[in-house]
C-alpha cells in the first residue's frame, strides 16, 4: 500500500469512527511511538528517542485533555491517571530513562486492553489495527472503568496528531 493509500485509510478511519475506538487509536499510536522510543533508548541512541518521545507526549497529552472537558468523579480519575502518565514519559525524555518509559508502557498496554473491552461493549468493536503488522494484546476478562463522554466524533478527529509512525 503506498503512503498516500494509507494515509487516506487513516483519514477515513479516523473520521468514521466512534469516540471510544478514536480513543482507543490515542492509546495504540503512544504505544507505538513508545516503542520506538523505548528501542533507541535501549540501544543509546538518544537522538533517535527524542521525536517519538515527543510523539507519546504529545499523544497522552491529547488523552488528558479528552478527559478533562467533564468533571465527573471518574473523569478526575482517568485524568490524574493520564497525567502520571504524562509525567513519567516527560522523565524517561529528560532523563533518558528507559525503565521509566517502559513503565508508562506497561501501563499504556493495560490501559489499551481496557478500551478494547469498552469498544466491544459499546458495540463498536475492538478498532482495526493501524498497521497491517500491528498485534492486539490480550483481552483482560472485564473492564475497570466505564468509558467517559468525550464529546463528538467529528471534534475528537481534529486533533491535529498524526498517528502514523
Amino acid at each position: 500500500m503506498s503512503s498516500q493509500q494509507h494515509n487516506n485509510y487513516l483519514e477515513s478511519r479516523v473520521l468514521t469512527a466512534s469516540t471510544h475506538s478514536l480513543h482507543l487509536m490515542l492509546i495504540e499510536g503512544a504505544i507505538r511511538f513508545g516503542r520506538q522510543a523505548e528501542a533507541a533508548l535501549q540501544r543509546g541512541d538518544i537522538d533517535a528517542a527524542d521525536g517519538p518521545l515527543m510523539r507519546t507526549l504529545d499523544v497522552v497529552g491529547e488523552m488528558l485533555v479528552g478527559v478533562r472537558e467533564m468533571k465527573t468523579d471518574l473523569n478526575q480519575q482517568i485524568a490524574s491517571f493520564y497525567l502520571y502518565l504524562f509525567r513519567i514519559i516527560g522523565e524517561a525524555k529528560v532523563n533518558d530513562d528507559v525503565t521509566k518509559l517502559t513503565e508508562a508502557l506497561g501501563l499504556l498496554e493495560f490501559e489499551r486492553e481496557t478500551w478494547q473491552l469498552v469498544c466491544e461493549k459499546t458495540g463498536n468493536g475492538p478498532a482495526p489495527p493501524s498497521h497491517p503488522a500491528q498485534a492486539s494484546a490480550p483481552i483482560a476478562a472485564k473492564p475497570r472503568a466505564i468509558a467517559p463522554n468525550f464529546g463528538s466524533s467529528s471534534a475528537t478527529a481534529s486533533l491535529g496528531i498524526s498517528l502514523e509512525a
